[in-house]
C-alpha cells in the first residue's frame, strides 16, 4: 500500500556538496564574526577610555614613585587623595589645556619662564590670539600645605570644560617628591578658573596690566594707593583686557582684580616704586675707610663700582632695599665710581665719591 500512495515518482539521488564550497562559506562567516567582534571591542574600549577621563578613579600606586596619589572625578568636580608613610609637606596642582605629556608640560613651563623674563619692549608688541589647540596653563598654580599628617584630601576641584590635563606634585617632609599627570574630558562642566593677571613695569613710571581668561574675560578693576577704583571693560579680544597705568613718584600700592564671564575673580597686589636709587658716600673721620650706601625701596638688582681703578660687581637675587659697601682707602687720593641698578636695567643711578687719605 505504501508503494501505491507514493506518487512522487522515482527518487533522485542526493547531490553531494563540494567540500571546497563548504570551506568558502565557513571562511566568509568567520571573517564577518571577527570584524563584528573588533568593532564591538573597539567601541567598548573607546567608551571606557572616554569615561575614565570624566568619571571613576585614577590611582598612582607605584611605591617607587613615593606617595600614593588618588584622583576621583565626578561630573565636573575632582578630588585628590594623598597618603604616605611620613608627613606630607605640600601638594601643588595645575591644569593645562589639551591631553599633554609630562615632557610637553616641562617644555611649556620653560618657555613660559623665558618669555616672562623677556625685555619690556616685547610687552608693547601687538597681542596675538592663541591657538585653541596649543598647550596652555589654565588658572593659577594651586598649593595645599600639610599639617604634619600622613594624608591630605583636596575636594571640589573644578574640572575645566573640554579636554584638559591636571599635573600634581607632592612633596613629603623627608623630601620625597612625586609628580603625576592625568587627562580628563568633560563637556558638562562650568567655568571654575579665575583670570590670570600679568604685570610688566616700563621704566619707573608706567605699568602694563594684562588680564587673560581661558574662556571669556569680563572686566578689570584696579586702584592705586587706595584711591578710587577704576573699572575697564573694553577688551583687546574675547579673552584679554590690557591697561596702562601711570603712577606717581615714590611707592605705589596697586590692587588689581580681573573678573570673567562666569564671575570667577583673580586678584593681585603690586608694590611698585617710581623713582631712581639713591647713593650716599661717607667715611671714617681720618678717611681710612670709605662707605657707599645704596638704597631703593623697589629693590636693588645690581651694583657696579670701580675703586681706584679696580672694577667690581655685586648681583642680588633677593633684591635688598639697602646695601652698604665698605672700602679700605689707600694712601693718597681715592676715587670710587658707583652705578646702582633696579630690576629694570634702564632705571639706574650713578655717582662718584673721592677723598684723600694721609695716615
Amino acid at each position: 500500500m505504501n508503494q501505491i500512495l507514493d506518487h512522487s515518482g522515482p527518487k533522485k539521488p542526493k547531490e553531494k556538496k563540494n567540500p571546497e564550497d563548504t570551506m568558502k562559506i565557513i571562511k566568509v562567516y568567520a571573517i564577518l564574526i571577527i570584524v563584528f567582534a573588533f568593532c564591538f571591542i573597539g567601541k567598548g574600549a573607546y567608551s571606557l577610555v572616554e569615561n575614565k577621563k570624566v568619571y571613576g578613579q585614577e590611582v598612582n600606586d607605584d611605591k617607587m614613585d613615593g606617595p600614593l596619589i588618588e584622583l576621583n572625578a565626578n561630573q565636573d568636580l575632582l578630588s585628590i587623595n594623598i597618603s604616605y608613610t611620613s608627613a606630607i609637606e605640600n601638594v601643588t596642582y595645575q591644569w593645562y589645556r589639551g591631553n599633554v605629556s609630562a615632557e610637553e608640560i616641562s617644555e611649556y613651563e620653560a618657555t613660559r619662564e623665558t618669555n616672562s623674563s623677556s625685555s619690556d619692549n616685547e610687552a608693547d608688541d601687538e597681542l596675538v590670539e592663541e591657538d585653541e589647540s596649543s598647550i596652555k596653563a589654565l588658572g593659577k598654580l594651586k598649593e595645599e600645605k600639610g599639617i604634619g599628617e600622613n594624608t591630605i584630601r583636596i575636594e571640589n576641584i573644578g574640572i575645566p570644560r573640554g579636554e584638559t590635563t591636571i599635573w600634581v606634585r607632592v612633596k613629603t617632609a623627608d623630601n620625597i617628591i612625586s609628580e603625576y599627570i592625568q587627562p580628563y574630558y568633560t563637556d558638562v562642566g562650568v567655568d571654575r578658573i579665575e583670570p590670570e593677571i600679568n604685570v610688566v613695569i616700563h621704566g619707573n613710571k608706567k605699568m602694563i596690566i594684562t588680564a587673560t581668561d581661558e574662556t571669556e574675560i569680563s572686566k578689570l578693576i584696579y586702584t592705586v594707593n587706595g584711591e578710587q577704583e577704576i573699572e575697564i571693560s573694553e577688551r583687546t579680544d574675547k579673552k584679554t583686557i590690557r591697561e596702562e597705568i601711570e603712577f606717581v613718584e615714590g611707592r605705589n600700592m596697586i590692587k588689581i582684580s580681573a573678573v570673567d564671564k562666569a564671575n570667577n575673580t583673580g586678584t593681585r597686589e603690586i608694590d611698585a616704586y617710581s623713582g631712581k636709587p639713591t647713593i650716599e658716600f661717607y667715611a671714617e673721620p681720618d678717611f681710612s675707610k670709605i662707605y657707599v650706601k645704596a638704597a631703593y625701596p623697589g629693590g636693588i638688582a645690581k651694583i657696579e663700582y670701580e675703586f681706584n681703578g679696580e672694577k667690581h660687581e655685586e648681583k642680588f637675587e633677593n633684591m635688598p632695599d639697602e646695601y652698604e659697601i665698605e672700602l679700605d682707602s689707600i694712601e693718597g687720593h681715592n676715587v670710587v665710581y658707583v652705578k646702582v641698578y633696579t630690576a629694570e636695567e634702564d632705571v639706574f643711578t650713578e655717582d662718584t665719591g673721592e677723598c684723600d687719605y694721609n695716615p
